[in-house]
């Protein structure tokens, strides 16, 4: 075995670790919480989670893929601290100009997404802190420094769950019992990775060689970010439109237990390929491999998904009724979803030409989602809702698939 294809596992396995570990946590965060907290109070805490997720997309301007892409590609302490100072200005920058916006127009856009106006400014702070945790995480992705990343995981899913147990009691069975532990494990993280290992490659230095490399790249990957956000939220926002907030937590629930499964599984992976894949010219080889083993990929993972659908959901309680159709739709969504998230950044990994092919297979899920989801929820539900994003994904794998030939 060659030392990069040994290091490449070694990675692997540190994430892997770290990942299971601390999503245990997080799914018994989610669990615990929405089975004690009810549909309704559970519902508004997803919902300003949602929320949260569109915000903080113009405060990273998709910089925190283009820091993992090129950072990655050098062992130059000189360069890396270049490249990192100045996606760290370039975000600094965005960030506040995106801030004073949702503050200025807050009511305007609280009435817009369907949202209390103090819920709304919960999802500002909720988006700060995401934009953070994100940066830093992946910052320390773009180093290689997967053990260290691999510890944070867990650190965080133990804060999580052992801050909701502290909240529960302070707080009592409200939405902030769930979003307060949130807030608080994300920023121990992040500033433990600035002072810890970040902190010595940043300086007031602004390289416009790079800036304009970053700009060009995330201008591009914005519109995947965009996208992603939109047709991973947009049902839930749809869902409190047409439905009840209560709506919400149950659908969550069921996304929780398959969807997010198979985003942890998948992100096991993506973690260490992206920045692995990125060091080398040709990604045949590697994508040869992936595609061999996609048929038992999927096999294993549909008996997984609804294997967890059911326990679960179980966990939840009664509130949160089980209907196999329902987890039926969820499975094959959880699975579509891991063929696109995996070939999507093998695409990436090309640099911009890649990107191009993601950012239109990406907006056209977007577009497809949206525009079955406002058909589709009023008159079918949550069945419409997650009916949408099936036939969403089917089409953004359609524009992927037909671009194969690039790699």
């Amino acid at each position: 075995m060659s030392k990069n294809v040994e290091f490449f596992f070694q990675n692997l396995t540190y994430v892997a670790i770290g990942t299971i570990i601390g999503n245990i946590c997080l799914f018994a965060f989610n669990a615990l919480g929405g089975r004690y907290l009810g549909p309704a109070e559970y519902g508004k805490f997803t919902l300003i989670n949602s929320v949260a997720t569109f915000l903080y997309i113009p405060m990273l301007f998709g910089m925190s893929s283009a820091i993992v892409k090129y950072n990655s590609e050098t062992n130059e302490y000189h360069k890396q601290k270049s490249i990192i100072s100045t996606t760290y200005i370039l975000i600094l920058v965005a960030t506040i100009f995106s801030t004073l916006f949702y503050i200025g127009f807050s009511s305007k856009i609280a009435d817009i997404l369907s949202i209390h106006l103090n819920m709304f400014y919960f999802s500002i702070l909720f988006a700060l802190i995401t934009a953070l945790h994100t940066l830093t995480t992946n910052t320390l992705r773009s180093l290689h420094r997967m053990k260290i990343f691999s510890i944070l995981k867990l650190i965080y899913g133990f804060a999580l769950l052992f801050s909701f147990i502290i909240f529960i009691r302070i707080e009592g069975l409200s939405y902030k019992s769930m979003l307060f532990p949130m807030y608080i494990s994300a920023i121990i993280i992040s500033v433990y990775i600035l002072v810890t290992n970040i902190r010595k490659y940043l300086a007031l230095t602004f390289d416009s060689h790079w800036a304009k490399t970053l700009i060009i790249y995330s201008s591009y990957n914005i519109f995947n970010s965009v996208s992603f956000m939109l047709y991973s939220n947009i049902d839930k926002i749809l869902i409190n439109k047409y439905m009840f907030v209560e709506n919400v937590g149950v659908y969550y629930a069921y996304n929780i237990s398959s969807i997010s499964i198979m985003n942890v599984l998948s992100g096991i992976i993506i973690n260490v390929l992206f920045p692995t894949i990125c060091k080398y010219e040709d990604k045949k080889n590697i994508t040869n491999k992936i595609n061999k083993f996609m048929p038992l990929s999927l096999l294993v993972g549909f008996v997984t998904i609804i294997c967890t659908q059911y326990i679960i959901l179980n966990i939840y309680g009664k509130q949160y009724p089980i209907n196999f159709q329902l987890m039926l739709l969820f499975t094959i969504v959880s699975l579509l979803f891991f063929c696109y998230n995996t070939y999507m950044w093998i695409f990436n990994s090309l640099g911009i030409a890649g990107v191009k092919i993601t950012m239109y297979g990406s907006v056209v899920i977007a577009i497809i989602d949206i525009i079955l989801n406002i058909y589709l929820i009023p008159r079918y539900g949550l069945f419409g809702a997650i009916g949408s994003t099936a036939l969403a994904y089917c089409a953004g794998l359609f524009v992927i698939y037909n671009h194969k030939n690039m790699i």
